[in-house]
């Protein structure tokens, strides 16, 4: 792992947000089907200010944070967001090639259990596949809004509870060096350098190519999450072609990465001109929830990936 970068920056990953087309087929996917546990939802009835994620007048949505067995002071949350309005910016495309984060890790006590059990509840589901986040056997399934998600099983060494555990994301990168120069720049360690590695279609996208192509994949990792989550970026040759995720927080999919810093404005003093902020720090209300709303701050990737600043000091969280 490279050298700890400032305190000042991201620590850890507290949520990654999926925009969905529906919250009560995605909490049955995530919840009923993996185990995590919806344990804080907001107020869709409450209004806020869409001009916080680039969208014009109050929105109204119903979110739903999924935990899994660490809970939120110990693991990474899955943010479930169900626009009401503004509609869902429904994302047509299933080209496994456009950028964007286009997987979810999901470690699993018993693979094949997991596998039958989604399978059962109708989900698409892959053979098994080299994972290119887990770096084991995986088996890749599809959620009810197309999302990849990756499907690998704990080994006994690991030193953690029971259950399904939310345990990293796949970027794809349209140029690794730039996407790469971003994460180190707001806080990330380089935790395995960019590698050229041949990809398969099928360790993408259940169902695809068997057709190799030539990637750079490099791995990525928060100071505080340790060995327990990381952020794998996958540069195919077809990618550099697509074009950024638009800015606007109701597009579907994966869309959002949430990570704590202990002062957002000390944050934002390290971070070089390079990186694009979105606006100026800002209150965001968490209506229905025990948290009366945090400070956050927007940064874009060159891949249109949003990661969030949110100052929420470490005397909040234990190991």
């Amino acid at each position: 792992m490279s050298a700890p970068r400032s305190d000042d920056l991201a620590r850890r990953f507290l949520h990654v947000n999926l925009n969905c087309a529906s919250l009560h087929a995605a909490e049955a996917f995530y919840a009923g089907g993996l185990g995590l546990s919806a344990r804080m939802r907001t107020d869709p009835a409450v209004p806020t200010n869409g001009s916080i994620l680039g969208l014009e007048g109050e929105t109204y949505c119903a979110t739903s944070f999924l935990y899994d067995a660490r809970g939120g002071r110990a693991g990474c949350a899955l943010e479930i967001i169900d626009y009401r309005t503004p509609a869902l910016r429904r994302d047509t495309s299933a080209d496994p090639l456009r950028r964007g984060i286009r997987s979810t890790l999901m470690t699993v006590p018993d693979l094949e259990e997991a596998v039958t059990g989604l399978r059962a509840a109708g989900a698409t589901i892959g053979d098994p596949v080299d994972g290119l986040i887990s770096e084991s056997k995986a088996v890749l399934a599809v959620d009810p809004d197309g999302v990849v998600v990756e499907l690998a099983q704990r080994t006994h060494a690991d030193d953690a509870p029971d259950g399904t555990l939310f345990s990293g994301i796949r970027v794809a990168a349209g140029d690794s060096g730039a996407t790469c120069k971003f994460l180190t720049a707001i806080g990330f360690l380089e935790v395995q350098q960019p590698t050229l590695m041949m990809v398969s279609g099928e360790q993408l996208a259940p169902g695809g190519s068997a057709d190799r192509a030539k990637c750079t994949v490099a791995r990525y990792a928060l100071e505080e999450d340790e060995h327990q989550f990381v952020l794998t970026v996958v540069a195919h040759p077809d990618t550099a072609a697509a074009d950024p995720v638009p800015w606007g927080g109701n597009h579907q999919g994966l869309y959002r990465c949430a990570l704590r810093v202990e002062n957002v404005e000390k944050a934002l003093d390290r971070v070089p001109d390079t990186v694009e902020r979105m606006g100026n720090p800002v209150w965001c209300p968490l209506p229905g929830t025990k948290l009366e709303g945090l400070l956050i701050a927007f940064l874009r990737s060159p891949d249109g990936v949003v990661f969030e600043f949110v100052e929420r000091p470490l005397k909040y969280f234990s190991r």
